[in-house]
């Protein structure tokens, strides 16, 4: 018998429920009040949101293209491969993944969901930070075992997990619309009084971090490609169907927030939506809330497990990572390893608090392979035009450049105002390179032998 081989277990509804499930973590929760703290006007904070949503969208509409073409395991890394015929670009999209941007995110939402449980936990015991430390890695173990038994059981938990938060949301936004006696001269005024024009665009884009972080996670059900049915067909649907709910949900709870909260309260809340709902329905208010984040979080941290970890598979079935991830379990059909992996950095992450510091420094570099990514769209139509496409990006060759154009401004912005801890990021993913070279050089030892053997 030859080497068990992926399950194709996701079908068009769990690969949607990933990308609506990654994106709709802790962000969503969080990000209105930093993005209003930012901009300090309800019209500017608004408008965030939407370029924000629409750059986003962009990006998914390009993905699908990639996702329907190249319909593998892997994701990004798999795009950047192809597109660009440099392997170490891949490889180092891959690399600062294991080591941050994957299990960060994982560590960040398993973190926020002990916080929130401890609404529940502190009036009936103690609860201090390792406590919640403890709940925390006790959250992702459980998810890691999940993934690892069945990439079916993973997509039950995504499916149920996205269903509960997506309809949490839309009680928040009825709640907040018809209970929490709100008012329209709220989402005045358009810009921050006394503000020069000049000074908008540095506060607009220090802005965008927050909520493209809040938008983060259009790319998931791309690292899948290998597991689900019907790929040229599921993976489009996903892509441009996930983008498509989160954007109405993400848009009507920010109005939301406006209108049942005075702007300068919103801009100083820890937890808007908390705030939002108290004002409607009192203590129950906030307990509904509290639940509605914890299953939120879960959602988004099974999201990353389930998809990501695929990556680190990709990248040792081509000879670039430790030889471990590539084994796809006899039993489970699925990559065990490197599930396991990562779950393991994720609960390191949540255990030692460090994930915080982790995300600032690849704040940068996330959105730079991604626009290395939607810019491969482009450079795969010149390179290889009689590739199968079964889905085509709409409104090209614009979509894309749109996408590229905002993102050159936003990487520059940050790289401007956050220079230091862009600088860390770039330094730890490059840390990669001598560990590229190694495995470069054994395959190319590899192969000589094999050849000498023939």
């Amino acid at each position: 018998m030859g080497a068990p081989t992926l399950l194709r277990g996701l079908g068009p509804v769990e690969a949607t429920s990933i990308v609506v499930g990654g994106i709709i973590g802790s962000g969503i929760f969080i990000s209105p009040a930093i993005v209003a703290r930012e901009v300090g006007a309800p019209g500017l904070s608004l408008t965030v949101w939407v370029v924000a949503g629409l750059l986003a969208t962009c990006g998914a509409l390009c993905y699908a293209e990639l996702s329907a073409a190249i319909p593998q395991t892997g994701g990004t890394y798999v795009f950047l491969k192809r597109a660009y015929r440099l392997p170490i670009i891949a490889f180092l999209f891959g690399w600062a993944m294991f080591f941050a941007s994957f299990p960060g995110p994982i560590a960040a939402v398993a973190t926020a969901f002990a916080e929130y449980a401890g609404y529940f936990l502190a009036p009936i015991m103690p609860y201090g930070t390792m406590e919640k430390r403890t709940l925390a890695v006790l959250c992702i173990a459980g998810l890691t075992w999940a993934n690892v038994v069945s990439v079916r059981v993973g997509g039950r938990v995504q499916n149920a997990a996205t269903a509960l938060k997506v309809l949490a949301l839309l009680v928040v936004i009825l709640v907040g619309a018809f209970l929490a006696h709100g008012s329209t001269a709220r989402f005045q005024p358009l810009l921050p009084a006394g503000r020069p024009g000049a000074s908008l665009i540095p506060m607009f884009g220090t802005a965008m971090i927050a909520a493209l972080f809040a938008y983060n996670g259009w790319t998931y059900s791309s690292y899948v490609g290998g597991e689900v049915r019907d790929p040229e067909r599921s993976l489009p649907i996903s892509v441009i169907g996930g983008i498509g709910i989160v954007l109405a949900v993400y848009l009507m709870v920010n109005v939301v927030f406006i209108y049942a909260l005075p702007f300068a309260q919103l801009a100083q809340s820890s937890r808007p939506a908390a705030d939002t709902m108290e004002a409607a329905l009192g203590r129950a208010g906030g307990s509904a809330i509290a639940l509605a984040v914890m299953v939120s979080t879960l959602g988004a941290a099974n999201a990353v497990l389930l998809s990501c970890s695929r990556a680190y598979y990709a990248m040792s079935q081509d000879g670039l990572f430790f030889k471990a991830m590539d084994r796809v379990h006899p039993r489970f059909r699925t990559p065990a390893n490197a599930i396991l992996a990562q779950g393991v950095m994720a609960a390191a992450f949540a255990l030692s608090g460090s994930f915080e510091q982790i995300l600032t420094y690849y704040a940068f570099l996330d959105y730079l392979f991604f626009t290395m990514a939607v810019a491969g769209v482009l450079i795969l139509r010149k390179t290889e035009p009689h590739l199968p496409r079964p889905y085509k990006v709409w409104g090209y060759p614009l979509t894309p450049l749109v996408f590229l154009v905002v993102c050159v401004w936003y990487l520059g912005n940050t790289i401007t105002h956050r220079f230091g801890e862009t600088m860390v990021g770039v330094a730890l993913t490059l840390s990669g390179v001598p560990f590229y070279l190694y495995w470069t050089g054994k395959n190319r030892t590899t192969s000589s032998a094999l050849k000498s053997g023939l």
